[in-house]
């Protein structure tokens, strides 16, 4: 029996796999229409055999085949019906639209979309780094050698990035997971309609694989209908909660700042390119550049390179140092009083304060906004294996979905 069953699911993935483009839908009448005179034939053969046997098994497939067919009406008049639940439930004709709708507000909504949060966790750890890791420094050359003080006062800061970095690994996660759901709802509602189905019914249809093609009916019925239905039954849930807000505020972005007088005193100066492109050459490279036009002349482009190296730009080199150690003097005499380093100008608390405050509640909605995913799938993933289940049981397929209740 098993080797029957192989046999024809063979030869229904060799026809499918030759059909172009692939929809199976109209070979389902084609196959009840076989599967019937197949009936009529063994009906009469065991009416000529006189082999009670064969007559009970013929009764018992003949009502097999009506309730299929039955079965099969069901079906297309409940895909009708869909709409008008759809209507109550999310006010949308459409049940797949408005999951995806939905889906798209969790993941991109201004302020408690999950892609948001993620944005700003970038912002707020990018702000960090950079107080962190700042460092006023001044060189002052000494004959053959030059003295460099340096410090860097707020690199304590740096803990707050392990925080933030938790937080992006959860909505890393969440962000997946909702992306992946997205990806296979759209998947499911091209494929069910036109192959999948249309092979369920027509396994449920032939004799041998009616157990078979009742799950695998159930298991269409779960990824087309239940599944959506479950994301627009979670969003709904969502929506009478109070659903946390992960979104900073252009003035909280702006505590994260450690000292924006101090660190971009000098930016229009390191910022210049012809400044930054003198600055790394050496004075061959900077000599050659300058007298490249008189190569023409070669006596002249003889007479410039050692002039321009030697004496140019040694002065130019000297001259922009001048106007580093001018700027670097009151930024490092900024940066290192309490108010220029640690606190905003005029402010009474400290940044290392400031960024503490901002972050804090900022992370709690970041995870209260995590586990309301991971629990918005949990409910998905219960409802659309729980009922996929109970049709596949009442159809009379099996109980048990191998593989697919490992999701719960």
């Amino acid at each position: 029996m098993r080797l029957m069953q192989f046999g024809i699911v063979l030869l229904l993935l060799l026809g499918i796999s030759f059909a172009e483009p692939i929809d199976l839908m109209p070979a389902v009448p084609g196959m009840a229409l076989i599967i019937a005179i197949l009936l009529v034939i063994a009906y009469m053969a065991g009416n000529a055999s006189m082999n009670p046997r064969l007559q009970a098994w013929v009764k018992t497939e003949f009502r097999e085949f009506i309730a299929a067919i039955i079965l099969i009406l069901v079906i297309f008049a409940g895909f009708m019906v869909l709409e008008g639940g759809s209507r109550v439930v999310s006010g949308n004709y459409d049940y797949l639209e408005s999951a995806e709708m939905i889906i798209d507000d969790m993941l991109t909504n201004e302020t408690h979309g999950y892609d948001t949060a993620y944005e700003n966790i970038i912002i707020a750890a990018t702000k960090i780094r950079i107080g962190a890791t700042y460092s006023p420094w001044l060189t002052v050359p000494v004959w053959y050698f030059s003295l460099m003080y340096s410090t860097s006062p707020l690199s304590g800061m740096s803990i707050m990035l392990v925080a933030l970095s938790t937080a992006t690994q959860g909505l890393a996660n969440v962000i997946f997971i909702y992306e992946a759901l997205l990806l296979l709802m759209r998947f499911l509602h091209v494929v069910v309609p036109t192959i999948l189905l249309p092979l369920a019914f027509i396994v449920r249809i032939i004799p041998f694989t009616r157990r078979v093609g009742n799950t695998l009916i159930a298991l269409c019925l779960g990824g087309l209908v239940i599944l959506p239905f479950s994301v627009i039954i979670a969003g709904e849930v969502n929506s009478i909660i109070d659903y946390p807000v992960v979104k900073l505020t252009g003035k909280q972005i702006d505590k994260l700042d450690s000292n924006n007088i101090a660190m971009t005193f000098s930016s229009s100066f390191c910022g210049m390119k012809p400044i930054r492109f003198i600055l790394s050459l050496n004075d061959y490279g900077f000599a050659a550049l300058v007298c490249l036009p008189l190569l023409a002349w070669p006596p002249a482009f003889a007479a410039c390179y050692p002039l321009v190296s030697e004496t140019v730009y040694p002065l130019i080199m000297s001259l922009l140092k001048l106007v580093q150690l001018g700027l670097s003097i009151p930024w490092l005499i900024w940066a290192e009083t309490s108010v220029g380093a640690y606190g905003g100008f005029g402010e009474d608390i400290l940044w290392p304060q400031k960024v503490f405050d901002t972050l804090l509640p900022f992370i709690e909605n970041v995870n209260n906004a995590v586990l309301i995913g991971y629990l918005d799938m949990a409910l998905i993933a219960i409802i659309t294996v729980s009922g996929t289940r109970s049709i596949s049981t009442a159809l009379g397929g099996e109980w048990y979905l191998a593989g697919v209740e490992r999701l719960i």
